[in-house]
């Protein structure tokens, strides 16, 4: 295999990596904001470059080596906004749909101990956690519980789920 199919793969990976790990704010910092600060300047200088190359018969593969790296690397981050907004999306509704799937098992456990559990690994059997949750999740006083996950993109926003009314709220 040639080394145009390892640099497309990796290409995949990163695009795959970015758009399901990368919190939105991050991507707009570390996606947008270099693509205006640096790339803009670069594809004007590398027009200069190559207007300045076609006039004077010289070589044009610097300025046009800078324009298609810039507009790579601008394909790639119009393709990871969306994709990671759908992701992150997608993620929101899975961890929002999971108190409905362990309700059942923390009322059962309720009705045997006398108390919700402090930790959702003290249920017998419980629904894969989703990703947004794994690192916040269940808090609970034993009278009643909730559940936790950061909002994506958010930087101190968080989903809040109370067992009393059973309703999300987002707090700032």
């Amino acid at each position: 295999m040639n080394g145009r199919f390892y640099l497309a793969a990796i290409i995949v990976a990163l695009f795959v990596a970015l758009a399901w790990f990368m919190d939105p704010f991050l991507l707009i910092v570390f996606g947008v904001v270099p693509l205006l600060w640096i790339g803009v300047p670069s594809v004007l200088t590398a027009i200069v470059f190559l207007l300045f190359a076609i006039r004077s018969g010289r070589s044009r593969r610097p300025a046009l080596t800078i324009l298609a790296v810039v507009g790579g690397y601008g394909c790639l981050v119009a393709l990871v906004i969306p994709a990671n907004h759908f992701v992150q999306e997608w993620a929101v509704s899975d961890a929002k749909a999971f108190p409905a799937q362990v309700a059942p098992l923390l009322e059962a456990y309720r009705q045997a101990h006398g108390a919700y559990p402090t930790s959702l690994d003290q249920l017998p059997s419980k629904p894969p956690v989703p990703r947004l949750m794994r690192r916040y999740g269940y808090r609970s006083d034993g009278q009643s519980y909730s559940f936790m996950f950061p909002q994506p993109g958010g930087l101190i926003d968080t989903w809040d789920y109370d067992s009393k009314t059973q309703t999300w709220h987002l707090s700032t």
